[in-house]
């Protein structure tokens, strides 16, 4: 299988399983796994629980980033914007809000989301659909992205897009050391959502080199979360 060919497997995974994996902040993800029915069967039974936790989390943790950086008349960008909620709560905090996600459903979910939520502030976000790995995105203040990079298979091209248009930025990676992620590695039946690691070496690489600052590196799950900022 081709790069070309594995990018566009995994966004048609996301094109049919956004919404379902969104539930997961009010209920259970009811998201279709690319493996065989007996390992999806246990893995929602046996894992999807605690990855709701999880996710419960990992939405506090970036819900106090954006109370601490996210101030009124900011560009912010929110990287996989997915169903919209942490464009929501940027709009909220009176930001002018970019929403990027390269799934049309994604882009379509937080349209509607924002609709619902903060009628009143749709003029103040901005949709695109946009594949970060092929081009830079708009200046901003803030970026974040949440969920974007166990689905990017160029982290340099990734990195460089964001962190050249942008001065703060928080961001979810997979630990290659995590030993349920070297499982995976080693046995890729178990990675049912295809997703990618990174070791922190390689993140430290690319921050040097375009002058980024690690402000805090927060272990969380089998991954950390970093939040940098530009030199």
């Amino acid at each position: 299988m081709n790069q070309g060919s594995s990018k566009d497997i995994i966004r048609e995974y996301w094109q049919r399983n956004i919404e379902a994996f969104g539930r997961f902040y009010a209920e259970i993800s009811e998201e279709e796994f690319d493996s065989p029915s007996w390992l999806s069967f246990l893995y929602k039974k046996f894992i999807l629980p605690h990855e709701k936790k999880l996710m419960n989390v990992r939405y506090e943790r970036t819900i106090c980033f954006i109370d601490r950086f996210v101030k009124s008349g900011m560009t912010a960008v929110d990287v996989g914007c997915g169903t919209g909620l942490f464009t929501v709560e940027m709009l909220r905090r009176g930001a002018r809000v970019i929403a990027v996600d390269y799934a049309e459903s994604a882009l379509k979910l937080t349209r509607s989301l924002v609709k619902s939520s903060v009628p009143d502030l749709q003029g103040s976000v901005e949709y695109l659909l946009l594949d970060v790995t092929e081009k830079p995105l708009p200046k901003s203040d803030v970026s974040i992205a949440l969920g974007v990079t166990p689905y990017i298979h160029n982290l340099d091209a990734f990195l460089a897009n964001i962190l050249t248009t942008t001065e703060r930025f928080y961001c979810l990676y997979l630990n290659r050391r995590h030993w349920a992620n070297r499982l995976r590695v080693i046995l890729p039946l178990l990675n049912v959502r295809r997703v990618r690691f990174f070791d922190s070496t390689q993140v430290d690489r690319i921050l040097a080199f375009h002058h980024f600052c690690l402000v805090d590196r927060e272990p969380f799950a089998t991954g950390f979360l970093d939040h940098v900022y530009k030199l």
